[in-house]
């Protein structure tokens, strides 16, 4: 009975460790057009020191990519061969992605994104 008390609070802040930071932003073109709202989802991966880096468009392209904890730029890959190249500046090194920061992103095809978290 008393492993439960131990066991739950360990289990529940390990899972919240492993929330990912959401970042939120708007789309434009290559002309400056509004292309509308999208959202990264930076998700940690103590194991190999490094973050699981999602995109997700308007128009429901996924952008997937692997970040480690010292870069501050990443190319993201969607399924049908388009890049996103994202370049990131954190509010505080030492806490990365959950310190909070903004991004820029640039698609292949011209897309720009901003985001802040």
């Amino acid at each position: 009975m008393t492993y439960r008390f131990i066991i739950l609070p360990i289990l529940l802040l390990s899972l919240a460790a492993c929330a990912p930071v959401i970042m939120n932003g708007e789309v434009t073109s290559d002309q400056g057009f509004d292309l509308g709202k999208a959202e990264i989802s930076a998700s940690k991966r103590p194991e190999f020191k490094a973050y699981i880096v999602k995109a997700y468009l308007p128009d429901e392209t996924e952008f997937k990519g692997e970040i480690k904890y010292y870069e501050k730029s990443v190319v993201l890959y969607s399924n049908d061969g388009v890049s996103m190249k994202c370049e990131f500046t954190l509010n505080d090194q030492e806490k990365k992605f959950e310190g909070g920061g903004i991004g820029s992103c640039t698609t292949s095809d011209g897309q720009k994104l901003k985001v802040k978290f």
